[in-house]
């Protein structure tokens, strides 16, 4: 039992971190909502968790596709926007691998947490005001009529409601990493049967209700792109030792190793107030609305791409040796 409740704890902390960046970060005309998006995302991180120790990932490839594995299931099972332009697309997988896959995983779980336990605050107080730069910057794209539509709040905040929404989920953010070196993460993540089942009657079942209905040929492309993570993963795990980069992540971070997180949302509010004061041109903002998702799309794609084949062929790795941590 303790070992459960150990287990449900790191893949709720582990959420907190992805739904930071693949929501909170992204969406804040959806206000402070929390609890329902930790319940739904849990689900594709518990995967993921698992791939992550039954793989025996331990390099920078094979993490990038357990990332676009996280990005694959939340697009393509919570919802079914991975299918929206159509089964041949290539575009949307590769964006969402540029905006959950690494932004959610690769930066804000895995090298957040590696700067924060190695005590790296100047790698972590530069990753944290890049990342609120490009947070300022894509905020500014929900002022625009269409993007904000459906929301029940406007698109546009006053830049002190902007920056405490911002701050807010940052000390979430923060406080998820400090609860995961409590104690809270394993050496390895083995779950048990029953949790699997669980976990895997869930994703059918979100699946079935959230994106068969909308798109049911969806499964198609869905079943391509997982494929494509599942092979070179298995070459993977035949080719590694036993453990997973789990295992070189443990370590407390005390509460001034977390402070430079700050720096998100001082970056993000200080980009939101400075467009409000120059009223920059509706134009100028469908320009950034635009361009920004096609760069991340770009982005993505080449990571995935690169990733799949250097798991195959790991003398392309950057890291060729297999006992380092990715990165």
């Amino acid at each position: 039992m303790k070992s459960f409740i150990l287990r449900l704890l790191f893949v709720l902390t582990s959420t907190a971190v992805t739904v930071f960046f693949s929501e909170k970060a992204y969406w804040y005309p959806q206000g402070y909502a929390i609890g329902e998006l930790l319940f739904f995302y849990a689900f594709p991180v518990f995967a993921s968790l698992w791939v992550i120790d039954y793989f025996r990932v331990r390099r920078l490839p094979a993490l990038v596709l357990v990332a676009a594995l996280y990005a694959f299931l939340t697009e393509g099972v919570l919802t079914p926007v991975l299918y929206e332009a159509g089964l041949l697309d290539p575009i949307l997988p590769g964006y969402f691998v540029g905006w959950h896959g690494v932004l959610g995983v690769i930066f804000g779980w895995y090298y957040l947490r590696k700067w924060l336990v190695a005590g790296q605050w100047r790698k972590a107080l530069v990753g944290a005001a890049l990342f609120g730069l490009f947070w300022g910057t894509w905020a500014i794209t929900y002022w625009l009529p269409e993007n904000f539509e459906g929301f029940e709040l406007p698109g546009q905040w006053p830049t002190l409601d902007f920056g405490l929404h911002a701050l807010t989920f940052t000390l979430m953010l923060m406080a998820a990493h400090w609860a995961l070196g409590r104690g809270v993460w394993p050496t390895a993540f083995k779950p048990g049967r029953p949790e699997k089942w669980l976990v895997l009657v869930g994703l059918v079942f979100f699946y079935a209700t959230m994106s068969f209905p909308t798109v049911p040929f969806g499964f198609v492309k869905l079943a391509v792109l997982l494929t494509a993570v599942y092979i070179p993963l298995r070459a993977n795990r035949q080719r590694e030792q036993e453990g997973s980069l789990l295992t070189n992540l443990t370590g407390t971070v005390q509460v001034k190793r977390l402070l430079p997180l700050l720096m998100m949302p001082v970056m993000a509010t200080a980009v939101y107030g400075l467009v409000a004061s120059l009223q920059l041109s509706e134009a100028s903002l469908r320009a950034i609305s635009e361009l920004t998702p096609l760069l991340q799309a770009l982005f993505g794609a080449v990571l995935f791409v690169w990733a799949l084949v250097a798991t195959i062929r790991p003398s392309l790795s950057l890291q060729p040796t297999a006992q380092r941590n990715p990165g």
